[in-house]
């Protein structure tokens, strides 16, 4: 065998090394993005379920329960609550927002988004509230919203606690039979 016939197989090792170096680089950069997506959503679950537990706490509580029908008999620090907790949940929207157009967020992800916000939109407090944040919002965000605004008509004030004790009572009446 020759030098040059040598230094042929060591150049034909030296790419095949580089070539699995390259596959392994590559499903590393995939588990990495896998990683990392994954952070995101946690974070926004986290971030969701801290908004929902503030609301468990009564005196907020009362504010959100009050603000979502826009009552008239809200104090002035039931107004700042209800602002401020309206504020987070569609800042944390536009966040989800954005992230779902840089490819962040998954398709399923943004959908639950969606109907969050349309459920919100449906109540008259949420609706004032966000009219009044809108402008320190992203214009993208904002049209998005606006649509969603003018395509989700107004629920009329409902009794919460009557809807829910007929529902559990129906269920209970399901499993009795």
């Amino acid at each position: 065998m020759t030098l040059s016939d040598l230094a042929s197989i060591g150049s034909l090792i030296s790419g095949v090394a580089v070539l699995i170096s390259l596959i392994y680089l590559s499903l590393q950069v995939k588990q990495a993005e896998r990683n990392q997506q994954a952070s995101i959503r946690a974070a926004r679950a986290s971030r969701i379920i801290d908004l929902f537990m503030g609301c468990a706490q009564p005196s907020l509580a009362d504010a959100v329960l009050k603000g979502m029908r826009g009552a008239g008999d809200m104090s002035d620090a039931q107004i700042f609550q209800f602002t401020n907790y309206v504020s987070a949940r569609f800042f944390n929207a536009e966040d989800a927002f954005y992230q779902y157009r840089e490819g962040l967020l998954g398709a399923y992800n943004f959908e639950s988004v969606t109907k969050g916000l349309q459920m919100s939109l449906a109540n008259p407090g949420m609706r004032t509230v966000y009219r009044s944040v809108r402008g320190m919002m992203g214009s993208e965000f904002v049209k998005f919203a606006d649509k969603l605004l003018a395509d989700t008509p107004v629920v009329e004030d409902v009794d919460a606690t009557a809807r829910f004790m007929a529902e559990a009572a129906a269920e209970k009446a399901k499993a009795a039979s």
